[in-house]
């Protein structure tokens, strides 16, 4: 049963067409990487190499060692150094899979849903417990011939177990970014988001010129204030299809006051219409 994959987009695929799990490993840059959400949960170990981890309003530097734990209404771009290697592993974890392996007694799905405006998305792992992570990730590389699916779904398992265990045990209280002028540009964005946002606006309310906005966006998170913009709200509409609010009234509460631009820009970030989303998620 192979869950390794050397693309991105195939481990995505995997994981939430059979409703389980797979692993990206890379070891290239990917700068052109837009702000996204998965159908799945995510857990990415960054063993080499990174910038800074986008996750909702939170920017993270990242170091060598450092896990990431992202839900699937968390949007996320992660931004790295020019001409540098990054060695990552990427889980994608279907959240029908966490809660099935789940018991009354062990919630797995804890490090994924614990969230409040102190909670930290970055685990930053000792030696031992990063060593610890990494050879589970290689078990779930390993042809393992008879009892292949058993022994993986076991390894997986054991993987999120680790993981809460050190979410649970070593949970710091983390900041935002240093940057004041960005911190406040990007929650002034998601406080105003049903809103019209200009970059007038949001600039003003970051104390800062337009072209300033615009600079540290580029150089922080990588990426345009319209193209985070965008990110956010469709983020925001999966989490309002999955609620089970009217695809029109989505469209109005994520700031899309173009219905027909609402569509397609919804499909075209998340592969299928509102509309579509908004029945599979509902059955």
């Amino acid at each position: 049963m192979n869950v390794f994959f050397d693309k991105c987009s195939d481990a995505v695929e995997r994981a939430s067409e059979y409703k389980t799990y797979s692993v990206f490993y890379s070891e290239i840059n990917n700068p052109n990487l837009n702000i996204h959400t998965h159908d799945c949960c995510e857990i990415l170990l960054c063993t080499k190499g990174g910038k800074n981890f986008l996750i909702d309003d939170k920017i993270y530097k990242v170091h060598n060692g450092d896990l990431f734990i992202i839900n699937q209404f968390e949007a996320h771009k992660i931004t790295f150094e020019p001409d540098c290697t990054i060695e990552r592993y990427v889980l994608q974890i279907h959240p029908e899979f966490i809660f099935s392996e789940s018991t009354p007694e062990t919630d797995l799905s804890l490090c994924f849903y614990t969230r409040n405006s102190s909670t930290s998305n970055r685990l930053s792992l000792s030696d031992d417990e990063l060593e610890r992570v990494v050879s589970l990730f290689e078990r779930l590389r390993e042809n393992h011939r008879y009892g292949d699916d058993v022994i993986k779904n076991a390894v997986m398992c054991e993987l999120l177990a680790v993981v809460n265990i050190l979410f649970i045990n070593n949970h710091p209280v983390e900041e935002l970014s240093q940057n004041i002028q960005l911190k406040n540009a990007i929650l002034y964005i998601n406080e105003h988001l049903s809103e019209e946002l200009s970059l007038e606006k949001i600039a003003k309310s970051a104390f800062i010129s337009v072209n300033q906005l615009s600079r540290i966006f580029k150089l922080s998170v990588g990426t345009t204030v319209n193209k985070y913009i965008v990110g956010k709200r469709i983020s925001q509409a999966k989490k309002c299809l999955n609620s089970g609010m009217s695809v029109s009234d989505t469209a109005y509460e994520c700031g899309f006051k173009d219905y027909s631009n609402f569509i397609r820009t919804f499909s075209q970030s998340v592969g299928i219409s509102p509309g579509k989303y908004k029945n599979s998620s509902c059955q």
